[in-house]
Parts: C-alpha cells; sequence; structure tokens
C-alpha cells in the first residue's frame, strides 16, 4: 500500500448511500448526480438485497456522472463464517463470493463491511479462538473467489453493541495478517472506532500494514463535522501511514425510517441529504 501514488484526498472522496436505504431503487439515481456537484469521486452502494438488474442501472447512473463504485455488504445468518457447522460456514463462503460477484457487476473493486460474522447474532459470551480459525478459514477461501472477480474483501470491526466477534484494530489487523491473502484486507470506520479505541491515532497505526478502506463517521452517525470526531487528525494520521485508499463519508438518517430504526436512530440527525453531501466534501478540502 506504501508504494501507491500520493492522490490528494479529495480525489478519494466517496459517499455511502447507506445513508439513503439498505436497498436501492430508481428513486435514489438522482443523488449520483449530487455527488459528483458536491466533488466526490466513489459511491459506496449496498449490494446484499440488490439484483443484477438493479446493480446493472446503478452502474450506468453512477458511471453517467463519472463516479467510481465500491459496495458494502454483511455476513448474514445461515451463512455464519464462525459456526460451528461446516455446512454454514460453506454458505458463508458462497455468500462472500456473491457479494464480490455483484461488486465486480457494479464496475467496483472493493467490497467493505463486516463480513467476519453474522450481523446480529450473539453467543452472549466472548469470542473464541475456535471462532477466529473458522473466520480465517473463510476469509481465505472468500479472498481467493473474490480474487477471481477482481474484488478485494475489507474487514470491518463493529462496535460491542453490533458485535461481539471483532471490535478493535488491533485484532481486526492480526486477522487480516492470519489470513494473508492479498485480496483480504482491514477497513476501519472511525464511529465504532471512537467506541471501541482508547486512542484513535493509535488505532489507524495499528492498520498501518493491512488498512485498506476507510469510512468517515462521526460519533452520533450524523451530520460529519458535528460531532466528536477529529476528524483532521483522522486525515493526518492516515497520511503518515502513507494510506492512499478509499476515504467514505458514512451517515445514517431515517430517509428509510425502518432501517433507521434497524440502526437504532430515533431522531433526525442532519437537515437533509445536500447538508450531508455538502459537509461530508469539506472533510478533506484543502484548508487555508
Amino acid at each position: 500500500m506504501t508504494d501507491a501514488p500520493a492522490i490528494p484526498a479529495g480525489e478519494r472522496l466517496g459517499f455511502s448511500f447507506l445513508y439513503f436505504a439498505p436497498h436501492l431503487g430508481p428513486e435514489h439515481h438522482r443523488w449520483f448526480g449530487r455527488l459528483a456537484h458536491h466533488g466526490y469521486a466513489l459511491a459506496e452502494l449496498p449490494v446484499v438485497e440488490a439484483t443484477d438488474a438493479e446493480l446493472d442501472a446503478l452502474r450506468t447512473a453512477a458511471e453517467a456522472e463519472g463516479l467510481g463504485t465500491s459496495a458494502v455488504g454483511f455476513a448474514v445468518a445461515g451463512a455464519n463464517p464462525i459456526s460451528p457447522d461446516r455446512n454454514e460456514r460453506r454458505a458463508a463462503v458462497e455468500h462472500l463470493a456473491r457479494l464480490a460477484e455483484k461488486t465486480a457487476r457494479l464496475g467496483g473493486a472493493l467490497l467493505a463491511g463486516p463480513i467476519h460474522s453474522a450481523y446480529g447474532l450473539w453467543t452472549e459470551e466472548p469470542p473464541t479462538e475456535d471462532e477466529r480459525q473458522r473466520c480465517i478459514e473463510v476469509l481465505q477461501a472468500a479472498g481467493e473467489r473474490a480474487k477471481g472477480y477482481g474484488v478485494t474483501l475489507a474487514v470491518e470491526p463493529l462496535n460491542r453493541f453490533e458485535s461481539y466477534f471483532l471490535n478493535t484494530a488491533t485484532d481486526c489487523d492480526a486477522l487480516v495478517r492470519a489470513v494473508d491473502h492479498p485480496h483480504v484486507v482491514a477497513a476501519l470506520d472511525t464511529h465504532h472506532a471512537h467506541i471501541e479505541e482508547g486512542d484513535l491515532v493509535g488505532a489507524i497505526q495499528a492498520h498501518a500494514g493491512t488498512l485498506g478502506h476507510v469510512q468517515l463517521s462521526e460519533n452520533h452517525r450524523g451530520t460529519p463535522g458535528r460531532g466528536q470526531l477529529a476528524f483532521p487528525r483522522v486525515l493526518e494520521a492516515l497520511d503518515a501511514i502513507q494510506y492512499r485508499g478509499w476515504l467514505v463519508v458514512e451517515a445514517f438518517s431515517r430517509q428509510s425510517p425502518a432501517f433507521g430504526s434497524a440502526l437504532r436512530i430515533w431522531r433526525e440527525l442532519d437537515d437533509g441529504p445536500e447538508s450531508v453531501l455538502a459537509a461530508g466534501a469539506k472533510l478533506t478540502a484543502p484548508r487555508g
């Protein structure tokens, strides 16, 4: 990663369409133009529920505005990478391979998200070494399948209220190193890191050799820049480790009320999509 050219942060800026909904339709296509207007270079698109026809339409809409694409997805119940059931782990490899295929159909080369364990499943115990070994084996197999599509898998730790299995940058770095596959990297979401890490800069440094994707998200998951995250320090720390990947603004809302409730978003956190897009674009704007 350190051999990549020093592309300005503003030219690596993306926006996550999870702000709008987990399942996108034609009514969301107009926002690609607004991303381009605000200076974004990438749209990060949810793909778990997307059909091939929907993926094709999303790709066409993004390309019409000159935007690149990446994908966001997650592991699911019945295809849990850390399950003791061998058949379920095989299903997990197939699920992640299908997400990689969807990413490629979008024209993207990276799928990010909590792909390490099924979202929303709990054992009510800390993670075990057996679970870790199962995850490593699944991600190795899934990474090889993703390689065939030209896609890299970015493993995202979540905070303790959303996952028991993988919470910290140090643990994610160790997991990715153990997987040891060129198409499996670490991801960092500043919202989760704000909760779990004692030192956000230190968390970034812990990822120095494995970090392949970054999501810029406020502590409250609302309008970036209106919370406790020190984004200038985050960007400085990323520069210090020569991170050259995407910087994706991730905010959540009640644009989709059911999805907002699922994420425990009980109130409006912003003044509408345009305000969030504008605020996100300012995060990487040159400072005079």
